[in-house]
C-alpha cells in the first residue's frame, strides 16, 4: 500500500486520504486534485488504515449500520450476506476520520465500482464533513446560468442528464448531472460540481452562488409552478444523500433542508426535451 496521501478539494473542503493514490479512484477525480493555491477553507483527513481482520467477525443488519462508540460516530456498510465490508469512524465535526475494510468482502463489492474502488470513501467523508458545515450532497444536476447556480433534481428517471445536455447545448456550464454539492456560503448557499457524473459525463470543479432549485419532471410543455414549503422539504429530503437515517445525522440534515428551503426559491419544472426549456429557466431567473 503506497504511503503518499491522495489530496483533493471538494465543495471548498480539502480532503487528505492517507495511503491512497489517484489510481484508487477514477479519472473524474483529476480536476479536483488539490492545488498549491486553493479556495478550500476547511479540511478533513481520512486515515485509510487498511484491511482489518477484525471485520471478518463483524455482522450487521441492513446495508447501512450506525452506532456510537466512546463518543465516536461509527458507520458500517454490509453486503447482502451481512458481512461488514467497511467501517468509518470519527467525531463531529469530522475533521479527522478513520476508514478500514474487510480483507476480501470490500474488494469483492467495490473492485469494479464506476467511481473507483475507493470512491465510496470520498462520498462518505464528504457527506459527514458537510453536515456540520450546513452542506449536503444531493441526487440531481447543477448548472450555471448566466452566472447563477441552479440545481435540477428529482428521483431517478426525471431527466437530470437530459436537461443537463440541453443546458450544455445552449452554452451554459454544467457542474454535474448526478451529485451536486451544496454548502453554506456567507449569507447564502453555493453549489459545486463533483467527480460523480451520470450518463451525461459532466464533471466540473467550478461553483456558483445558488439562486434556485427546480424539481424536474417530464411534461408536454415548458412549465414552472410554485411549491409549498412542505412539498419542497419532502421532495428535497427524498434526494438528500444520507442513507443512514439515524437521529445523530437526521436532525442536522433536517435543519439544513429547512434553511435551504427558507432561503433559496424552489419550483416544479415540467419540461419537454428541447432547448426552449433553457430559455424558460432563464426567463424565470430574471423575474
Amino acid at each position: 500500500m503506497p504511503h503518499n496521501p491522495f489530496t483533493c478539494d471538494l465543495a471548498g473542503v480539502r480532503f487528505i486520504f492517507t495511503c491512497l493514490t489517484p489510481d484508487d479512484f477514477n479519472p473524474h477525480y483529476l480536476p479536483f486534485l488539490a492545488e498549491s493555491v486553493s479556495s478550500a477553507d476547511v479540511h478533513c483527513t481520512v486515515a485509510c488504515s487498511g484491511e482489518n481482520p477484525e471485520l471478518c467477525r463483524a455482522r450487521a443488519c441492513g446495508a447501512w449500520h450506525f452506532e456510537e462508540r466512546d463518543g465516536e460516530a461509527c458507520l458500517m456498510g454490509a453486503n447482502p450476506a451481512g458481512e461488514v465490508m467497511w467501517r468509518m469512524t470519527g467525531r463531529a465535526p469530522f475533521e479527522h476520520l478513520r476508514f478500514e475494510w474487510h480483507p476480501t468482502a470490500f474488494a469483492a463489492m467495490y473492485r469494479n465500482e464506476a467511481y473507483g474502488t475507493f470512491g465510496i470513501v470520498a462520498i462518505l467523508a464528504l457527506v459527514l464533513r458537510l453536515l456540520p458545515l450546513g452542506g449536503l450532497v444531493l441526487h440531481g444536476s447543477a448548472q450555471v446560468v448566466d452566472g447563477a447556480g441552479i440545481i435540477c433534481t428529482g428521483p431517478s428517471g426525471r431527466g437530470k442528464s437530459t436537461i443537463s445536455r440541453l443546458f450544455h447545448q445552449s452554452g451554459q456550464t454544467v457542474l454535474t448531472d448526478e451529485r451536486p454539492l451544496l454548502r453554506r456560503d456567507g449569507g447564502g448557499f453555493r453549489v459545486y460540481g463533483s467527480p460523480w457524473p451520470s450518463s451525461g459525463g459532466f464533471v466540473s470543479k467550478a461553483s456558483a452562488p445558488l439562486k434556485k432549485i427546480y424539481f424536474i419532471e417530464h411534461g408536454p410543455a415548458q412549465e414552472i409552478l410554485p411549491l409549498t414549503t412542505r412539498e419542497a422539504v419532502l421532495r428535497l429530503l427524498d434526494v438528500a444523500l444520507v442513507p443512514w437515517m439515524d437521529q445523530a445525522f437526521f436532525d442536522p440534515l433536517i435543519q439544513t433542508l429547512e434553511t435551504v428551503i427558507r432561503e433559496v426559491p424552489v419550483a416544479l419544472l415540467r419540461f419537454r426535451p428541447d432547448v426552449s426549456a433553457v430559455e424558460a429557466v432563464r426567463r424565470d431567473l430574471t423575474r
